[in-house]
């Protein structure tokens, strides 16, 4: 494999048989990265972090699938020809929309809990997130969902337009499937009534329909046979991003080797020529008065 030539072969721990199964493959002292890279959403300061992202059957963090689904929006708003319109959120606000939807329910369906100054709403206006878009502006948002009980990852996506959510899992079956689509129903129960505080949502000025959104799952997907569903959702959402099929025969070692390399070599890349974007960028300080 092309990533473990990217670090210093004598940091590595070299055991072919468990490699891949420990929580720590570098040896005592040769697991930091100085300075931590900065990926934007957040500072990567291990090579473990690289290792769990480049080597199938390892489970994939938040902070992988923040900083993928980082880039990702990235990507979208600064093509110079987007294919789609679309936007993505991160695992805070899977966290959030469930812990208000805990609280909606046990209340007796309170609505006064749904208010424009919920930070639900603040990701709706594209406030809440590094190079986040206004949803009104896009025809489709993407999830990252969490099934705690199932320590597995599946993707939501948002169609607008359609008013469904669309449920991608790489690990289905009949069981799985209907813990999925409870999953799902946090955003598919409470995103029609935020939507409703805002007029750029609502058509010919006629009042936005309070129904939940329809949930859908998505066949013929390729199936994870060990814990690489992370690796899964990423890359089911670049896939509908780029408007490309996703295959029925998935290499899940490449897919995760692509990723990999590809923060490495970002990253270095920004380090040797001192880059950030600007979203990227340390805020600014004040002014100095020069008078």
């Amino acid at each position: 494999m092309f990533f473990v030539n990217l670090f210093s072969e004598w940091d590595y721990i070299y055991d072919q048989k468990n490699l891949h199964d420990k929580e720590k493959v570098y040896l005592k002292g040769k697991d930091k990265i100085v300075p931590p890279f900065r990926f934007g959403v957040e500072d990567v300061a291990t090579k473990m972090w690289f290792h769990k992202l480049a080597y199938p059957g390892q489970c994939l963090t938040n902070s992988h699938l923040d900083i993928i689904f980082y880039y990702l929006r990235k990507k979208g708003k600064y093509a110079k020809e987007p294919k789609v319109k679309f936007t993505t959120t991160d695992c805070l606000f899977f966290k959030t929309i469930h812990a208000l939807y805990e609280k909606f329910i046990a209340q007796k369906k309170n609505l006064s809990l749904i208010t424009a100054q919920h930070a639900i709403a603040d990701y709706i206006r594209g406030r809440k997130m590094l190079c986040g878009s206004p949803w009104h502006l896009c025809d489709h948002v993407f999830f990252i969902i969490h099934m705690e009980t199932e320590s597995h990852w599946i993707l939501g996506r948002l169609n607008i337009e359609e008013r469904r959510v669309y449920m991608y899992n790489s690990l289905s079956t009949a069981m799985k499937d209907s813990a999925a689509i409870k999953a799902c129903q946090p955003f598919a129960v409470l995103l029609p009534h935020f939507f409703a505080l805002f007029d750029e949502f609502k058509k010919e000025n006629k009042p936005i329909c309070l129904d939940p959104f329809e949930v859908v799952k998505v066949d013929g997907l390729p199936q994870q046979t060990s814990n690489d569903c992370g690796c899964f959702v990423a890359s089911f959402a670049e896939y509908f991003i780029d408007m490309k099929p996703i295959p029925p025969i998935f290499d899940v070692e490449k897919h995760r080797d692509r990723l990999a390399v590809l923060f490495y070599k970002y990253a270095r890349m920004k380090e040797v020529e001192f880059i950030d974007s600007e979203d990227e960028a340390p805020p600014k300080g004040p002014k100095k008065n020069l008078s």
